[in-house]
Formats: structure tokens, sequence, C-alpha cells
């Protein structure tokens, strides 16, 4: 199984998915589409922001 890693979240790209999954940690949150796209929403300690990445399950 093959990681496709697209760390620039493009809202268009997210529009019309179907949520099949949602994790929420004190540092983190992961939504899952239902064609295994994987939205990140997560707290980068080292800079004291959030941030947004985007990647996909391929295979």
């Amino acid at each position: 199984m093959e990681i496709n890693n697209n760390f620039k979240v493009i809202p268009n790209d997210l529009k019309g998915k179907q949520v099949e999954d949602v994790a929420i940690t004190t540092t983190a949150v992961v939504i899952k589409f239902t064609d295994g796209t994987f939205f990140d929403i997560y707290h980068d300690q080292t800079k004291q922001t959030l941030k947004t990445s985007t990647n996909k399950l391929e295979g």
C-alpha cells in the first residue's frame, strides 16, 4: 500500500467528499473520507501553530 502525501490543502478538492470516520486527540483531528483521502489538522509543536495536510492511500 502506497501513501501519496500532498501537504497543500485545496478546499475545492475536498468539496463533495463523504466522511467515513473522524479521530480527535489532544493535538490533532484526522478526517477520513470514503475515497481513502485523509484531512489532518494538527498542532506543530516546534512553531506553536496549527497546520493542515491531506494524503491518500493508493493501492
